[in-house]
């Protein structure tokens, strides 16, 4: 599925993040200064991101990619995330740590060159947002990621690079408080399907697209019933271990807003229960195998404003639940083999209709004229 809507949501998140609890101050704490210059000097900075920092007796607080604490002084927030093109490169100073109250640290879509994923951030137990995304950085995932207690946001995905992987997941189990997770594009094909102990009842956005999990859809993630996002796409799933279907747990995740499972395996039936998830707006399922037709259930969904079917084997007539859909705004079931003639009822049902894809070489009319 286009990532579009899902950025948005992704954006006015980092909105409120970002904005909660900072203010600018006059004067920084000398020791982390001098912990700054001595992380500053370790970087190649080829386009200057931190030239303010080149005065080492200036205040901080005033450097680029810095906000303090409005009356203590100490550092709060170092983002250094690279907006136009890789940045900073090089490796991650141990002076680092010496930011004792830092919350939240963004060293996203710079390059660092395969350097090992920097283990001493696992002591950093004032971090509640961790955004490491297409950093460049290489190897596991360190366990010690677990000691963060307090975060909120961890972003690791590895789109650009793939060189991040995970042996296994069970340090999460230490982070109580986290919201939203991205661990797209990292390898997780060792990870084991089955983590019923973890309890993630804080979870609102999850990402765990194009991890190669080469497994069934881990049951877990169908329990995770807080969950307003999840993207599962490209993993080669290959179902449910006992029917090859979308597992029917997930009609327990009556959050969700958004659900992507688009270009796995799975093969089956779109489960009935799926009509539970009633305040979906985006769900994605082509590029899979499933068969039968589009259940009656799903014309439940009536916020939903995207469905994504293509290239499956669904078949059959399209069912007239649909159009109590009104919302919806993308509407593509091609590629299927769906039969009949086309409904009277398409050119009238979706006022907000933008996009309509139907291809299927079985139907035996053209789409009605509005």
């Amino acid at each position: 599925m286009e990532r579009r809507g899902f950025l948005v949501s992704l954006f006015l998140l980092k909105v409120l993040l970002y904005s909660g609890g900072y203010s600018k101050v006059s004067s920084c704490l000398d020791s982390e200064r001098k912990a700054l210059t001595t992380f500053r000097k370790a970087l190649n900075d080829p386009s200057n991101l931190l030239s303010s920092w080149d005065d080492e007796d200036s205040d901080c607080c005033k450097w680029r990619g810095i906000t303090c604490h409005n009356i203590a002084g100490y550092v709060l927030k170092l983002d250094l995330r690279s907006f136009s093109g890789p940045s900073l490169s090089a490796g991650i100073d141990p002076a680092l740590v010496e930011l004792k109250h830092l919350q939240l640290l963004d060293l996203s879509y710079n390059d660092f060159n395969g350097a090992p994923f920097p283990q001493l951030l696992g002591s950093m137990k004032e971090l509640r947002h961790l955004h490491l995304s297409d950093a460049g950085f290489s190897g596991r995932i360190p366990h010690q990621l677990g000691n963060l207690s307090k975060l909120i946001s961890l972003q690791l995905s590895s789109y650009s690079n793939n060189y991040l992987s995970a042996k296994n997941l069970w340090w999460l189990t230490s982070l109580p408080s986290l919201k939203y997770l991205d661990l797209s594009y990292v390898n997780l094909s060792m990870i084991s399907p089955t983590l019923a102990s973890i309890n993630f009842t804080s979870l609102r956005l999850l990402d765990l697209a194009a991890n190669n999990f080469n497994s069934t859809i881990p049951n877990w993630i169908a329990n995770i019933s807080s969950l307003v996002s999840l993207h599962l796409a490209s993993n080669n799933f290959h179902g449910n271990q006992i029917s090859g279907k979308i597992p029917s747990s997930m009609e327990g995740m009556k959050s969700l807003i958004v659900l992507d499972l688009s270009g796995n395996n799975i093969n089956g039936i779109i489960p009935l229960r799926l009509g539970n998830c009633v305040e979906l707006k985006a769900i994605d399922l082509s590029k899979n195998m499933l068969s039968s037709g589009i259940p009656n259930s799903l014309g439940l969904l009536c916020q939903l404003q995207t469905m994504h079917m293509s290239n499956n084997s669904l078949s059959g007539k399209l069912p007239s639940s649909l159009k109590k859909c009104t919302s919806l705004e993308t509407l593509d079931l091609g590629y299927n083999n769906f039969s009949g003639g086309i409904p009277t009822w398409i050119s009238k049902s979706f006022p907000a209709l933008r996009f309509l894809s139907l291809r299927s070489k079985m139907f035996t009319s053209n789409i009605p004229p509005q």
